[in-house]
């Protein structure tokens, strides 16, 4: 009955609106966080859950939700990535002479990811414009990032990895773990600038929450990008010198735009580090792999150590 009468309204859900023709009355709908505290006794789902199906839907509701904003936001990177393993440049033999390869320009695949990120920017804010749909809508919120986890499973079983556990999964999707193993250049830093953060508590809570909400939806069509984009280029069958060129250019011009994003956590240290390894000589990448042998201090390392082997092969490099 709880539920019912905050699910249809009663008097005090009401609010009458004057308009032209007459008052029109609309019912107030309760935010998830209202449905989820009236199934629960005290907020604790796992151990005292009055409701628990109703919790499960709520959660259900909210994940579906999820998964159709993702997959709206991600449908033109996810489509332009599809065939991008098989491009005949991959193959193309000799390399570039250093003053031609400034002239190399990113692939089409690679310039559409990146403006449909850029875009998605200006897709966004029109839905954080409404205060109270924006509060409703940061209350499900919780667990996104969920969705992007699919992309980096399969980034992980092309590497030849068994990985089984969902932990390691996200330890590699958030890659702080690897930021000590790859390797690094100082234009794309991994981590938050500390005069950015600073300037973000100078604005008004509502600027922050709109780039708040902006910046989780960034966030996780970003990290679905970059799992997918990785999972692509193992996919690869030969790497050519001249594709391992073109290939380092498509990865700095994506780590350009995720630093133009400006959001946490962009771009992910296995962006720079696969462009580094595309732009290594063989016997240096051949060298490198040597040493790191055996390296595992955890499981997501593991999984980057599988990778450069595996991108080592797919050059040819034994």
């Amino acid at each position: 009955a709880m539920l019912a009468r905050a699910g249809c309204g009663e008097g005090e859900d009401l609010i009458e609106e004057q308009q032209e023709e007459g008052t029109v009355t609309n019912v107030m709908t309760p935010s998830l966080i209202t449905l989820q505290s009236l199934a629960a006794f005290d907020g604790d789902v796992k151990t005292s859950s009055l409701f628990p199906e109703s919790l499960e839907a709520t959660a259900r509701l909210a994940n579906s939700c999820h998964i159709f904003v993702f997959d709206i936001c991600s449908a033109v990177p996810r489509r332009a990535l599809r065939s991008m393993s098989s491009l005949p440049i991959w193959r193309a033999e000799g390399g570039l002479g250093v003053d031609e390869s400034y002239g190399i320009l990113p692939q089409q695949y690679i310039t559409l990811v990146g403006e449909h990120m850029l875009a998605l920017v200006q897709a966004l804010e029109p839905f954080a414009s409404d205060h109270e749909a924006l509060s409703r809508a940061r209350e499900a919120m919780p667990g996104a990032k969920g969705v992007a986890m699919q992309s980096w499973k399969e980034f992980a079983a092309s590497t030849g990895s068994n990985v089984g556990d969902e932990d390691i999964v996200i330890s590699l999707m958030n890659g702080k773990d690897l930021a000590a193993h790859v390797m690094t250049n100082s234009d794309h830093n991994y981590e938050e600038d500390e005069d950015e953060l600073r300037g973000e508590e100078d604005n008004d809570e509502t600027d922050k929450a709109v780039t708040a909400f902006c910046n989780e939806w960034l966030d996780v069509v970003g990290s679905a990008v970059t799992g997918r984009l990785l999972e692509r280029i193992l996919r690869i069958h030969h790497l050519s010198p001249k594709g391992c060129e073109h290939l380092a250019v498509d990865l700095g011009y994506l780590l350009n735009v995720f630093s133009a994003l400006g959001v946490a956590g962009h771009p992910h240290p296995l962006l720079n580090h696969f462009a580094e390894l595309a732009r290594m000589g063989a016997g240096d990448l051949k060298e490198m792999i040597s040493a790191s042998r055996g390296e595992k201090d955890n499981a997501a390392v593991g999984v980057m150590r599988a990778a450069e082997v595996r991108f080592a092969l797919i050059r040819g490099v034994h």
